[in-house]
């Protein structure tokens, strides 16, 4: 299947993730150590060999446009297609980015009726996983479907929506969820397959009758009228739509069976090539369950912690079920529980900050504590 990609920066909702996402968009918030978020969905539509890419940004992209750059470290820099950037800046004088995606997606209509490829991938950045894309893209061609959507046995939260799903994959049913489940059911994916000339079509017919979300307006309200069928994701993914799920992802990679299934696939996982040196542990350090990228210099204890590049921890400080990002120093015998600093933050020494799982304390880049 020939197809490409709109890729989505940001979600168009009120998002949880304000404390990280302030001087970002969400698509380059930093995870795992060494990667971003958009690295999982960039390195998915790779292997699947959907090489023209336009990633939809508002604002806030100076960091994902730094990240990527022309999309050399995916192979992405090529002569005919490859990685595009639609920008406010490129927009038409009379068009504006949008307030949600079908006004985002209006504003480029452009670029998608000038794609080549036939079909066309609507996807959003903030879904941690590793699958194969090819195997949903030939699955939709089986099933001789107008729309294809991946979806996800979980616990459904505000704005998910939940579908049934009968036993040749079509939908005949959909929810839209206005308030956080406690059970686990068909959740759909904003991965998303179509014609180029369908999504034309539903573009328009949004825009005339005020359809603000994909899920809702098309897959939702459309399920008799098309043959809109979903593809079942079995494998790890999560979705960072909060705080909370940022960090409950994060912790999850000290598990070594959602890192084999996330960096031991045949499909690899990439990201920015940084050349750094070895970390470096001192005499006095003592390291459990945590992941420690290059750079670094410990020599204090860290417990179950995500530690990113060139982060310094001082003799006799303490870091527990932390994520300390790059370039962050912390002091001589201090204590952090349940943490999560942002770049380049300096912790003095003697300090004791703690938060829990379902509200860690956030410091903000640059910071000074």
């Amino acid at each position: 299947m020939n197809a490409f990609c709109i890729l989505f920066s940001d979600n168009y909702f009120s998002t949880k993730m304000s404390e990280i996402s302030d001087i970002r968009t969400l698509a380059s918030v930093p995870f795992g150590g060494r990667f971003r978020l958009v690295d999982f969905m960039l390195s998915s539509l790779v292997a699947a060999k959907v090489n023209s890419i336009g990633i939809v940004a508002r604002n806030k992209y100076g960091s994902l446009m730094d990240h990527v750059g022309w999309g050399k470290d995916w192979d992405l820099n090529r002569k005919n297609g490859g990685i595009k950037f639609l920008t406010p800046f490129i927009q038409d004088a009379n068009t504006i980015m949008g307030e949600n995606k079908f006004e985002a997606l209006n504003s480029i209509m452009e670029y998608i009726k000038t794609s080549l490829p036939e079909y066309c991938l609507i996807c959003d950045s903030n879904m941690v996983f590793n699958m194969d894309l090819q195997d949903f893209m030939r699955a939709h061609e089986a099933k001789g479907a107008d729309i294809s959507f991946v979806y996800k046995r979980m616990i459904p939260q505000q704005k998910d929506l939940e579908v049934s799903i009968d036993c040749d994959g079509k939908v005949y049913d959909a929810l839209y969820h206005t308030s956080d489940g406690n059970e686990e059911k068909d959740v759909v994916m904003t991965m998303i397959l179509l014609k180029k000339d369908l999504l034309v079509s539903l573009v328009e017919q949004g825009i005339t009758y005020g359809w603000d979300s994909i899920k809702k307006d098309i897959i939702a309200k459309q399920f008799n009228n098309y043959k809109i069928c979903g593809y079942k994701a079995d494998g790890y993914m999560a979705v960072i739509r909060s705080v909370t799920d940022y960090y409950n992802a994060s912790m999850d990679l000290l598990k070594s069976g959602v890192r084999k299934e996330l960096f031991m696939n045949d499909i690899p996982v990439f990201t920015r090539i940084k050349d750094s040196v070895p970390t470096i542990y001192g005499e006095h350090c003592h390291i459990k369950n945590s992941l420690i990228a290059d750079g670094c210099n410990i020599d204090g204890m860290v417990e179950n912690c995500i530690i990113f590049r060139d982060v310094k921890v001082e003799k006799g400080a303490i870091l527990k079920n932390s994520i300390i990002m790059q370039n962050t120093k912390v002091g001589k015998n201090s204590l952090l529980s349940h943490v999560i600093t942002d770049k380049d933050v300096t912790i003095s020494d003697d300090k004791i900050l703690a938060g829990t799982e379902s509200v860690p304390f956030i410091i903000n880049k640059s910071s000074c504590v």
